[in-house]
């Protein structure tokens, strides 16, 4: 109780902007410090936005590109740069920073959030999308001395984590003007995110909806019959036409990609956004020929305990620094390189930024150009009683292959079943029993299995040591998806085949970090 109360007062002290702005003196030949000050800015549909714009600290002669931040869902803007989301916030530190290293940053709470008018449009291209575009126009028509690619189009970069990330991709593919963009920890397909093959992920769902009405925003569509229907753990079909629709997988298939270069970082135990989202983001925007690169932290959207290991990290669970082959790449100064090289054009600052790099975990990780080959294995023709596996009785654990010497295994695996059509609905995770027999669910991901010959699983990564044991764990209950569980009494068997990467071998001193 006493955290939802916390949450509403920190929500609702991102009010409304006032309706005017500061005397500037656009004179180039004067210095201008460093302040910021709440602007409200209007929609190109009239809905008035607010907005917090932080002004650099100007040289005479000097000028400087735009940041627009972007917060995500049940959030708001940085009102302050000493507030919770400048402060706590993974964007939002990245957000005052980049302030405080010369650029202009303007932060607007998205319609229906906030301080902002409107509703909640779940990202429609006629709503949030040209919100996003509004506040380039607002840029260009009321902030002096900003960098410029042309007229009406300033350098532009743009910043922010899930929600907030996934309107940088969409607007993006719909406005040149943007130059760069860092999206964290979003969603390449928000219908299959929220609910692969229609099986929704009731945990996330209700952390989303409790987050949002203890707030006292309206939600929008996300109240709206068709979504609330959706709670029972089979999303509606309407729900899940609109939302891909909403996605940047829609944009992709008609050949309308993000036309900035990205800096995309996914988290490996995000279980509502897994690195397989990421990994789909990169492709669309590879295919436009942009620069990508693709950062494989360990946070991002982690549920409350019991259901996930909470990290200790503060909220959304950021780690700070990324381990490459050894090395430490701090998020944040990559994220000011990336701005440095795509929007000041020093070019080849943004080098240390590997291309792909996936973190094992919080102390380690490898640097890849792509993910390793797949291997098949057998699975063994496994009986299992869904209605008491993994909640009355322990999950089947199905071991598959020992491990001979210290490897990383990182990629997306695959089952393959003979029967799928024949079976209830199941769910799959890919395990380690360490050679102390302890067992873990590799990044803590786990996906349901229904009626579908082949199935992505979401994406791992996990160093092994001699004498681990991997196996695919199947259990008819998961907490991730609890109102999907088939409470069937009678047993199924299955039959199939495992498909996941090929073992890395790590370097003796990685693997003795």
């Amino acid at each position: 109780m006493r955290l939802a109360l916390l949450l509403t007062a920190l929500l609702l002290s991102g009010c409304a902007a006032r309706d005017q702005l500061p005397d500037f003196n656009p004179s180039a030949q004067q210095d201008l410090p460093a302040t910021y000050f709440d602007a409200v800015i209007y929609g190109r549909d009239g809905t008035r936005l607010s907005a917090t714009v932080f002004q650099p600290a100007l040289k005479a002669g000097e000028q400087a590109p735009v940041i627009v931040h972007t917060h995500g869902w049940g959030g708001w803007r940085i009102t302050r740069p000493n507030g919770f989301y400048g402060t706590q916030m993974m964007s939002g530190r990245a957000a005052v920073k980049a302030w405080q290293a010369g650029y202009w940053v303007v932060s607007y709470d998205q319609r229906g959030w906030g301080g902002s008018e409107g509703d909640i449009e779940m990202m429609n291209p006629d709503y949030e999308v040209q919100d996003a575009l509004a506040v380039i126009d607002w840029a260009v028509a009321n902030l002096p001395r900003l960098s410029m690619d042309g007229a009406n189009d300033p350098k532009v970069g743009m910043l922010g984590e899930s929600y907030g990330g996934a309107v940088q991709l969409l607007a993006s593919a719909t406005d040149s003007r943007i130059d760069a963009i860092v999206p964290i920890a979003t969603w390449y397909d928000l219908s299959e995110a929220l609910a692969p093959d229609s099986h929704m992920k009731v945990g996330w769902t209700g952390v989303l909806l409790s987050l949002g009405l203890s707030t006292g925003y309206d939600l929008g569509k996300f109240v709206q019959a068709p979504y609330l229907k959706s709670g029972d753990g089979h999303m509606r079909d309407s729900v899940r036409a609109e939302l891909k629709a909403h996605s940047l997988t829609s944009y992709c298939a008609r050949g309308q990609r993000p036309q900035a270069d990205a800096l995309l970082i996914q988290g490996m135990r995000d279980t509502l956004f897994p690195l397989n989202q990421g990994l789909a983001i990169r492709d669309c925007l590879q295919q436009g020929e942009r620069d990508v690169r693709l950062l494989g932290m360990q946070g991002g959207h982690i549920l409350p305990p019991p259901m996930q290991r909470w990290s200790g990290l503060p909220p959304f669970n950021n780690e700070t620094v990324l381990h490459c082959d050894g090395r430490a790449i701090n998020l944040y100064q990559s994220i000011i390189s990336w701005y440095e090289d795509k929007l000041r054009g020093r070019k080849g600052v943004a080098a240390s930024i590997p291309d792909f790099c996936v973190s094992l975990d919080l102390d380690r990780g490898v640097a890849l150009h792509a993910l390793p080959a797949s291997q098949k294995i057998a699975l063994p023709t496994t009986v299992i009683r869904p209605f008491s596996s993994g909640l009355l009785q322990p999950a089947r654990f199905i071991p598959l292959q020992q491990v001979q010497a210290s490897s990383a295994l990182v990629g997306v695996p695959r089952v393959h079943l003979d029967n799928a059509e024949q079976l209830p609905t199941l769910f799959a995770a890919l395990v380690v029993k360490r050679a102390n027999g302890r067992s873990e669910v590799l990044s803590e991901q786990v996906t349901p299995l229904k009626g579908q010959a082949s199935t992505e699983l979401a994406a791992v990564s996990a160093q092994l040591q001699p004498g681990d044991v991997l196996g695919l764990r199947i259990s008819g209950f998961s907490g991730q998806y609890l109102f999907n569980s088939s409470w069937q009494l009678s047993s199924s068997t299955l039959q199939g085949s495992v498909e996941w990467p090929q073992l890395l071998p790590l370097e003796p001193q990685l693997a003795r970090h």
